[in-house]
């Protein structure tokens, strides 16, 4: 799993936890979460079937842990490196990066995040609430400062702005993990920033021609 930048050496126990998530990560994305089995963890962890349930509650509780654990880890990043910056512009770059970066580097997470959690009902039902709320609130503080300061037109509503820059980011993640030899997923930063900015960038007076 990806660490913050105020990351502390792991205990034992944490390291244990740690491993039976990524293994975790692994068994879903392979086998996909409904036919995986706790057993499977298990047994792809190298612990018995009942040292799962020492840290979780069950499959579900898992999956949800490794959705909601790596959305801190973002969030914590992603805060960190925005305390240096002024520029609202920064900042949405900044948090594009950070998300195709967390998701780039790890293809089986990206394909947990992206597909596994997508058809369990509780992922569903708390889709703006809790770490992913968070999530958003911050792209959404990012778009209201960017309109109160000029930087971004204010003719959209925050929220409609908000939703446009996840589903952006997301569809080109999704687009990446169902290629069939993806590339670099950094690489589509610079365009997806360029088509962003545009979309949100104020529009320019068109100066009035005075005809006599």
């Amino acid at each position: 799993m990806p660490e913050g930048p105020t990351a502390h050496k792991l205990t034992s126990k944490e390291q244990k936890r740690n491993r039976i998530l990524q293994t975790a990560i692994e068994v879903f994305a392979d086998k996909g979460y409904f036919t995986a089995r706790m057993t499977d963890v298990a047994h792809a962890a190298h612990v018995a079937d009942g040292t799962l349930y020492l840290y979780f509650d069950g499959k579900e509780d898992l999956l949800m842990t490794i959705f909601d654990q790596t959305l801190s880890q973002f969030i914590e990043r992603l805060e960190h490196e925005m305390r240096s910056l002024d520029d609202p512009v920064d900042k949405l770059r900044v948090m594009v990066r950070l998300h195709l970066e967390t998701l780039g580097r790890n293809r089986s997470l990206a394909h947990v995040l992206q597909i596994e959690t997508r058809h369990t009902r509780k992922f569903m039902s708390q889709l703006t609430r809790g770490k992913f709320g968070k999530y958003l609130g911050l792209v959404r503080t990012i778009i209201e400062e960017g309109q109160a300061t000029g930087r971004f037109k204010s003719s959209i509503s925050a929220g409609l702005a908000t939703n446009v820059v996840f589903g952006a980011v997301d569809e080109i993640i999704m687009s990446w993990l169902l290629a069939e030899d993806p590339s670099d997923l950094l690489r589509y930063l610079d365009p997806l920033m360029d088509v962003l900015i545009e979309g949100l960038a104020p529009c320019e007076t068109t100066p009035q021609i005075e005809v006599d």
